[in-house]
């Protein structure tokens, strides 16, 4: 197992003439090395038992000469789990504790000599320049002690070690920046997502605000903290990446790859593995808000629905949105085509239902970059038209729902971003009116004609001034 992938790998095997035999290569990156083989025969021909392992070491003066100044090692890979019979004098043993195969690997990475190290006793880590091995009883196995500093990992055994081999990849600031730009693309990505999260937290809370009717308020703030909970989780997150990239841009500023020191690789490694930390952290973060928003997205639940390409008018529906019967609209003065809104208060008049609730959906629209198939460079009032028609045509894909809300704002920055929620209902006992609305917000309701035809007896339109049952 490599600890760094390798663009080009050191760790190689090849054919050999013994059917059970298999030829381990093993290439340094230091300057002017030679190849080394190493030979294990894992099985005899016959019977299938396990046989001596050795490491041969065919060390030459140029591998020799290349050691007596070596680069620090940057990665390491797992041999296995091995009886080791070399003399531990020619062993450097650490002295301290939590030992891990990583904190073992930063132990022995540039200790001179060092080509392996080994685990053993869930606690003891040394370096060797060439193990003997051997499977000794059980095989490969019987490393079972659980690493005093990763509990998630093995360090050999009581009569076993884990064995290592060290490797130099080359490639620290490579696969550093690698991970640096992907963490700065997941930092874009989710600032955008984030943006787009906060209009429509902003614009249901603005809007929110001036609707009287304490059950659908209650409703329009509960779905904006609600969102503004998850927001937040991912954004702190975020912020927290930004640094982290930072951080990482810093160390790779101050490393030379001449003359590196093991300390020159772990200070780059330390904040790459910070980076990758808090980067794990935000795709855990972002998966959640992003289930959060995908179960309340009308995008998602019109996605093979949509009602792109029909007019963003009110014709289609006209009859259901702001729906009044007769003796409301006279008591209010109202026009008989209230879809728009009344002619003597086109832009103040509010209409909120209130019933039971099906779902609550939020929608994000913005002029320079519409979602495919929805109409592109609609300003505010031509957005607040096709809005409740989108809410209204939810609603009739949707089984069991006669009526419902279309709630958000507007705004006048550039770039225009528009957001509301679509609450949908399977029933409505009540509908309440005002003329305090204002251009930038959208306070829209509809009822299905055909429901109202079977409830009207049951349903009431509430004004500012005066309750009015319909008849």
């Amino acid at each position: 197992r490599l600890s760094r992938s390798c663009q080009k790998p050191r760790l190689g095997f090849a054919s050999s003439p013994h059917p059970m035999r298999v030829t381990l290569a093993i290439v340094s990156g230091a300057a002017g090395a030679s190849l080394r083989i190493c030979e294990k025969q894992s099985f005899l021909a016959t019977g299938g038992k396990p046989n001596v392992v050795k490491y041969q070491q065919n060390r030459t003066k140029a591998a020799a000469e290349s050691d007596s100044q070596p680069i620090p090692f940057d990665g390491y890979f797992e041999v296995g789990c091995f009886v080791d019979s070399t003399d531990e004098k020619v062993h450097t043993t650490f002295k301290g504790t939590a030992v891990s195969p990583k904190q073992c690997f930063n132990f022995c990475r540039d200790k001179p000599e060092a080509r392996f190290f080994g685990l053993a006793e869930g606690r003891r880590c040394y370096c060797s320049p060439w193990p003997t091995l051997s499977t000794g009883a059980g095989g490969n196995g019987q490393c079972t002690a659980v690493c005093e500093g990763d509990k998630s990992k093995m360090c050999g055994g009581m009569t076993k070690a884990s064995i290592y081999e060290m490797h130099r990849c080359g490639d620290i600031t490579e696969s550093a920046e690698k991970d640096r730009d992907a963490a700065e693309a997941l930092i874009e990505k989710w600032n955008f997502n984030l943006a787009r999260w906060t209009h429509v937290v902003d614009d249901l809370t603005a809007a929110g605000k001036i609707i009287d009717v304490k059950d659908v308020r209650q409703r329009v703030m509960s779905s904006a903290t609600d969102l503004e909970k998850h927001r937040s989780d991912t954004a702190l997150k975020v912020s927290k990446l930004e640094t982290k990239v930072a951080d990482l841009q810093t160390a790779l500023d101050g490393f030379s790859p001449n003359g590196a020191t093991a300390d020159d690789m772990r200070k780059v490694e330390e904040a790459q593995d910070s980076l990758l930390k808090s980067t794990a952290d935000v795709q855990a973060s972002a998966a959640e808000s992003k289930k959060y928003w995908d179960a309340h997205s009308l995008d998602g639940a019109m996605k093979f629905r949509s009602v792109a390409g029909q007019s963003i008018s009110t014709t289609d529906h006209a009859s259901d949105l702001n729906f009044m019967p007769k003796k409301v609209r006279t008591a209010v003065k109202c026009d008989s085509n209230p879809a728009d809104g009344c002619e003597d208060f086109p832009d103040e008049l509010t209409y909120v239902t209130v019933g039971d609730n099906i779902a609550s959906l939020y929608q994000v629209y913005n002029t320079t970059a519409p979602i495919e198939g929805r109409p592109a460079d609609l300003d505010a009032a031509a957005w607040k038209i096709w809005a409740a028609n989108e809410c209204h045509e939810m609603c009739v894909m949707t089984v069991g729902c006669v009526a419902g809300n279309a709630i958000g704002s507007t705004t006048s920055e550039e770039p225009h971003v528009f957001a509301f929620t679509c609450n949908l209902k399977k029933s409505v006992s009540d509908v309440y009116m005002s003329k305090k609305n204002k251009p930038e917000h959208l306070i829209t309701g509809f009822i299905f004609n055909s429901y109202y035809d079977m409830k009207s007896k049951d349903i009431k339109f509430h004004t500012a001034e005066m309750i009015v049952e319909a008849q």
